[in-house]
């Protein structure tokens, strides 16, 4: 409880004291030090539970470890870690696994592997996914693939303006306003675009 709410000196404290740590006490004291920025400590805790052999992690902690390395920008230990829970630990990833590796993966600029995490893996990509590698596309530059990832997005399920805002933006910033424009009138035809929401396009041209 104290790790979650930020007060991570006295959940250290109490965590320390305890003579007998289940497993789910390592995962809170991981977690909550992964999600507040605490990677190292996050991180030496995990490698405590691998040295001891006293408790077997489980999904929760390689989530939180996870978020550690995304946190700290690690990403081949991020890579090294998912895959020794897969292959050594036996354990299956969730769909909170995948979305943080893809986020991790998108945020290092590595969206083609993002990208093919997503269509590869065994669960169905949802749109928070797909959305996050779009939004890596335009940051990133990466125009075909963008186009890969709305047809995603596309098949998913309905779009919202965002998504055809964030896709006229990678456009815009290549320059290819006839694809702009395109978008826009696929808007306008179906009834969905707001005018004003557009703003930040019209400063393109």
């Amino acid at each position: 409880m104290y790790a979650k709410c930020g007060c991570l000196e006295l959940a250290r404290k109490l965590f320390d004291g305890m003579p007998i740590k289940h497993i789910t006490c390592w995962n809170a004291m991981i977690v909550g030090l992964a999600v507040h920025g605490c990677s190292d400590e996050a991180l030496e805790l995990f490698a405590t539970i691998e040295k001891e052999k006293k408790q077997l992690p489980n999904q929760t902690t390689f989530l939180g470890v996870l978020i550690a390395c995304r946190n700290k920008g690690l990403i081949q230990e991020g890579k090294r870690i998912f895959n020794r829970m897969i292959d050594e630990y036996k354990i299956i990833p969730s769909i909170k696994h995948y979305g943080c590796m893809i986020d991790f993966l998108s945020r290092c600029g590595l969206v083609k592997e993002a990208y093919n995490m997503a269509k590869e893996m065994p669960i169905k990509a949802n749109t928070v996914l797909w959305k996050t590698i779009l939004s890596a596309c335009r940051v990133h530059g990466q125009v075909e693939l963008a186009d890969s990832v709305f047809k995603e997005l596309q098949e998913a399920g309905p779009l919202g303006e965002e998504e055809f805002v964030t896709m006229s933006n990678v456009y815009a910033e290549a320059e290819r306003w006839q694809d702009v424009e395109r978008l826009r009138e696929s808007m306008v035809d179906c009834g969905s675009l707001k005018i004003a929401g557009w703003s930040q396009i019209d400063s393109f041209g």
